[in-house]
């Protein structure tokens, strides 16, 4: 079944860690996500959605996932304090 991790977080220059994610698109797309969308929602607040198949395929990427972040902390574009992951498990689909 799949699984989801949703990622909040706060950038104070959201084009910034837009621009990072971009030039870490290989590494990002070999994830193994059926999807990762970064979405703002405005004074500089945002989350990621990334879709997994199931938990061991969401599970090999989380360490490749931090170092992302890390990456978009390290060059000032994201607040590290805000980076919050949650993961659930899909249990209805319409």
């Amino acid at each position: 079944m799949a699984v989801y991790r949703i990622t909040r977080f706060a950038a104070q220059n959201m084009e910034k860690a837009g621009e990072i994610a971009e030039k870490l698109r290989t590494e990002i797309e070999g994830f193994g996500a059926e999807f990762i969308d970064m979405v703002s929602y405005g004074n500089g607040k945002g989350v990621v959605i990334a879709k997994y198949h199931d938990q061991t395929v969401m599970d090999a990427a989380t360490e490749r996932v931090k170092k992302v972040f890390s990456k978009m902390i390290e060059e000032g574009a994201v607040d590290g304090d805000s980076v919050h992951p949650h993961v659930g498990n899909v249990f209805k689909s319409f």
